[in-house]
């Protein structure tokens, strides 16, 4: 169902309406499952990214330490030479460019509706483009005093196809990157970490199909002890009940030297793809909280899992990664989300619920989060009323549950999510008994209370940072619940194993 171990990272508050999403961050590639497409393969479980939590008062973000030591490594690089102010030129062009890009996610949010994209008028935009690239300086620079190194990291795909990248230092500073080959895309990368084939035997699978045998787990631990990502400490009494309903022994990963070869050259070429030139050395030389601004499907990299000084020296074990909604968050000068004012005591937990349906899916019901919600409503003392596991979990039942909560507590829902990249409102949805919440209906909800209090949605589920891709970024289920009020989403992006998203969300909580 789930996930493989996390990094633990403060909140960026910025404005209700354009709050930025978080991905769990997936240490453990060889433990994930994946999928073709978002729109084949939806599930229960997934991870990859980052993933935030509280600090006091305003942000400060904190990335756990691993359970791993990290290997010897040799001496930080210098920081590279920041540009000159005529240098950022480019970047003020790339930020000028952005705003039809932005404008139309905005009108998908608004609407519903896909807008053609107007001619970017640079030249024109140039003052408003100088206007938000001071407002990112002054943010992160306020960011830093809190005592965590904040950057930002902006992409852009340029007119010849190169994908462009510029750091902006927490001093103000600029630096810049581009690959040497036109950017395709993310669409290889999971096919290189092999993901793929475990994600046949787990999650929601279409109807037609022959059903694979979806109760089929990896050994977690095995999967682990591979030389790419963390492990878990398995509290083998404590997880004995999920160990015997995951344990099959089908769809595990291939774990031959040429199988790994092939995962960490694959994570190499992202690395270059993603942090090319310059780029790179900022993060061997450095360490902190990287804010990360994409184009396109750039937001869906696992960049908590790039090598940087080398294939050992994961980005995790010195940064934590944070995938803004758009540019606009970062430049802004609201505060919205602040952690210290949500009410953890009115959160609303759901999970495993019975009865799940679909036309086009059959789903696996999923022991480990039932546990998880279970585990999660015990530790942050929730009342049974606003504890939804199996038959209780109906649409009906979790809207009036997240009336009452008014927004003050946390959403977290320990379920299956399919995606879609083809219609990410009306085919992308989290799965309820009975009857699923769809994204389109989140696009338009007026939860009570949410003007006033904009809650955390945790969704322990896969791929519900997934959807539609467009030139300004993805558009899925994590996205609407911004759009109807939620201060910050946690989402996720592959499919991983029910017993490890357990044992990772009750530990992030």
């Amino acid at each position: 169902m789930q996930h493989s171990m996390a990094l633990l990272t403060p909140l960026v508050q910025f404005s209700r309406r354009r709050l930025f999403w978080t991905a769990l961050a997936l240490l453990a590639l060889t433990a994930c499952g994946g999928a073709d497409d978002a729109a084949s393969n939806g599930t229960a479980g997934t991870v990859n990214q980052l993933l935030s939590e509280p600090g006091a008062g305003t942000a400060a973000l904190v990335a756990a330490t691993p359970t791993r030591p990290a290997p010897a490594l040799e001496p930080a690089p210098p920081m590279p030479v920041a540009l000159s102010p005529d240098g950022e030129r480019p970047l003020l062009e790339a930020i000028a460019r952005s705003y039809p890009f932005r404008k139309q996610i905005e009108t998908k949010e608004q609407t519903g509706q896909v807008r053609a994209l107007e001619a970017a008028r640079i030249e024109a935009n140039l003052d408003q483009a100088k206007l938000d690239l001071a407002g990112i300086k002054r943010n992160l620079a306020t960011l830093s005093a809190g005592g965590l190194p904040t950057y930002a990291l902006i992409h852009s795909v340029a007119s010849n196809g190169s994908l462009n990248a510029w750091i902006v230092l927490p001093d103000g500073g600029v630096v810049a990157g581009a690959t040497s080959v036109p950017y395709v895309g993310l669409g290889t990368l999971q096919g290189g970490l092999g993901v793929d084939r475990i994600a046949e035997t787990r999650g929601p699978q279409r109807q037609e199909k022959q059903r694979l045998d979806a109760d089929s787990e990896v050994d977690v631990e095995a999967d682990l002890d591979t030389g790419i990502g963390a492990e878990i400490d398995a509290d083998e009494d404590a997880d004995a009940d999920v160990d015997a309903d995951n344990d099959r022994g089908a769809g595990k990963r291939d774990n031959s030297p040429e199988s790994i070869r092939k995962r960490q050259e694959t994570l190499a070429e992202a690395a270059a793809t993603l942090l090319p030139g310059d780029i790179r050395q900022v993060l061997a030389a450095g360490e902190g909280r990287l804010l990360v601004v994409p184009v396109s499907d750039t937001g869906t990299a696992p960049y908590a899992a790039l090598p940087i000084r080398n294939q050992d020296d994961f980005a995790a074990r010195r940064w934590s990664f944070v995938v803004m909604q758009d540019l606009n968050v970062l430049a802004g000068d609201s505060s919205g989300f602040d952690m210290g004012k949500v009410d953890l005591s009115k959160s609303v937990i759901v999970g495993d619920p019975d009865d799940m349906r679909d036309v086009r899916y059959s789903f696996p019901a999923l022991p480990g989060a039932r546990k998880e919600a279970q585990a999660i409503a015990r530790e942050l003392g929730i009342a049974e009323q606003n504890v939804l596991i199996g038959a209780d979990a109906t649409r009906k039942n979790v809207v009036r549950a997240i009336d009452r909560s008014a927004g003050e507590g946390v959403i977290y829902m320990a379920t299956h999510a399919v995606a879609d990249a083809k219609n990410p409102l009306t085919r992308g949805f989290v799965v309820l008994s009975q009857q699923n919440l769809f994204a389109g209906e989140l696009r338009t909800e007026q939860f009570r209370g949410w003007d006033e209090h904009q809650p955390l949605v945790v969704m322990s589920a896969c791929q519900t940072a997934l959807g539609r891709v467009f030139e300004g970024g993805t558009f899925g289920v994590a996205r609407t619940w911004t759009n109807a009020g939620a201060g910050q989403v946690v989402a996720s992006l592959w499919n991983v194993s029910d017993r490890a998203t357990y044992r990772l969300m009750t530990r992030f909580v």
